[in-house]
């Protein structure tokens, strides 16, 4: 489950990605991703994109059974508080919708 603070963490986390590493080292990024057969490189504008829509994103939260393939209720809830009491057992968890700025109604 992420909250606010911690994307805030990994939108910071992308800008000094961004400003302080060779964007085209494959290898430095196979070591921080932890994914050794990662080869992506991104672009500063694609970086830049991803920062804006995680800073813009509205977080909701959901709860979900214990493996996560099926939501307890439809209900999204605006705290993970909210959502920790919707939580019907003790394996519920609760997890984290990143909804773009732009969706209404929810």
């Amino acid at each position: 489950m992420l909250t606010r603070h911690e994307i805030t963490l990994i939108v910071a986390a992308l800008q000094f990605w961004a400003e302080e590493m060779d964007l085209g080292d494959t290898v430095m990024l196979a070591m921080y991703s932890g994914d050794p057969l990662v080869d992506r490189i991104w672009t500063p504008d694609e970086i830049q994109r991803l920062r804006t829509q995680l800073n813009s994103a509205r977080l909701k939260y959901a709860v979900a059974n214990e493996g996560g393939p099926e939501l307890r209720t439809t209900d999204l809830f605006s705290t993970p508080e909210a959502a920790h009491q919707a939580k019907t057992a003790a394996t519920d968890q609760v997890g984290t919708l990143l909804l773009p700025a732009s969706t209404l109604g929810i």
